[in-house]
């Protein structure tokens, strides 16, 4: 939920469409959480205007805002990381829920994922603070790895809450947001009887039925390259969310060398991997935001090995010195077998100017 350009909101997925006949549509777009979304409505309900809903997403990405923003002083989750409290403190059953899936998914991937990765994140440059001139040392490095560590967060279903290990424990829940803000505005959809639809909020989309043209939505992964926009291939979506992650596009370059925003709690540092993005398809975009980052941070061998053990739809795409190497899960294989429409139309594409 950081700080990022309209013009890269999109930059991991881009919305395309395929088919014959186009059918009325309603589509809005807009900034929010320092990034971008874009909610398509295909065969809208009656009555439902544009302005009207362009309030009714907006005023729910802003209660997500509200609730887990880093870059929100009054939001519950920086209240939260200011309280230095190490007893339990009490949560809201919507912020509970989002950290109890980051802990979920830190437990099944062995810490790669770790949403108290916060002051290693802030350290880099790539949180709230502005990006300081020089490196950071590994003394500092050391220090910020002090206060980080999935394990040093307990929490409690009922009533919700949450315990500290060290009451400096700095919880960021970027790696979920993108996700969580596309599953609320699904379900504000789903609760006013919105039949189709897609939601981007930058690279993760949560889509249901059939777009204006009567095909499943259809969303490109980019080639993660930082120079330039290029397709790799088209996935068809419909009642699945999908989320990229990769190292292309939020980065830095120093002294030469180029740091990626992906940290790696085991290190401290930017990760330095082959792996150049990594796709996953799934039920729930919060969930599919968190395993691509996580995916991300395990690299192209370990990746697709989790993937293959929990039976995870996942597509990595692999640096091979110059060339690119897609590797697709099983599951990912599955998915495509039943899901592609007989009729593709890759180079119809659509992209976001």
């Amino acid at each position: 939920m950081g700080p990022f350009p309209a013009l890269v909101a999109l930059c991991a997925l881009l919305l395309t469409g395929c088919g014959e006949r186009a059918a009325p549509s309603i589509e809005i777009e807009g900034p929010t959480m320092g990034t971008y979304y874009s909610v398509k409505v295909a065969r809208p309900p009656l009555g439902m205007t544009k302005d009207a809903l362009k309030r009714e997403v907006e005023s729910v990405l802003d209660r997500v805002i509200a609730e887990i923003s880093t870059y929100e002083p009054t939001s519950e989750l920086s209240r939260l990381n200011a309280n230095p409290a190490t007893d339990w403190i009490p949560i809201s059953p919507e912020l509970y829920a989002v950290i109890a899936e980051g802990q979920r998914i830190a437990a099944l991937s062995d810490g790669a994922f770790d949403i108290t990765v916060g002051p290693l994140v802030n350290l880099w440059g790539f949180g709230p603070e502005a990006r300081p001139d020089a490196l950071p040392t590994p003394e500092q490095v050391e220090a910020a790895r002090e206060r980080v560590g999935w394990r040093k967060l307990e929490l409690r279903a009922s009533p919700p809450a949450i315990r500290k290990a060290r009451g400096d424990v700095y919880i960021d829940l970027s790696a979920l947001g993108e996700g969580y803000g596309a599953d609320r505005v699904a379900a504000d959809l789903d609760a006013r009887g919105v039949a189709e639809y897609m939601v981007a909020v930058a690279g993760t989309i949560r889509a249901k039925g059939l777009n204006p043209k009567g095909q499943p939505w259809a969303i490109a992964i980019e080639e993660p390259l930082p120079d330039r926009r290029a397709v790799h291939r088209i996935v068809p979506v419909s009642d699945r969310a999908i989320s990229t992650s990769g190292d292309y596009r939020n980065f830095f370059v120093k002294d030469g060398k180029r740091y990626s925003h992906e940290i790696d709690p085991a290190t401290g540092a930017p990760i330095e991997r082959n792996l150049g993005s990594a796709t996953v398809v799934g039920e729930r975009a919060t969930v599919v935001d968190g395993f691509a980052t996580a995916f991300m941070v395990l690299g192209e061998q370990r990746a697709p090995a989790l993937a293959v053990s929990h039976g995870i739809a996942a597509y990595f795409i692999v640096r091979d010195g110059d060339a690119l190497r897609g590797v697709a899960s099983p599951a990912f294989e599955a998915y495509l077998a039943r899901s592609t429409p007989q009729k593709r139309a890759a180079d119809t594409s659509e992209q976001p100017e």
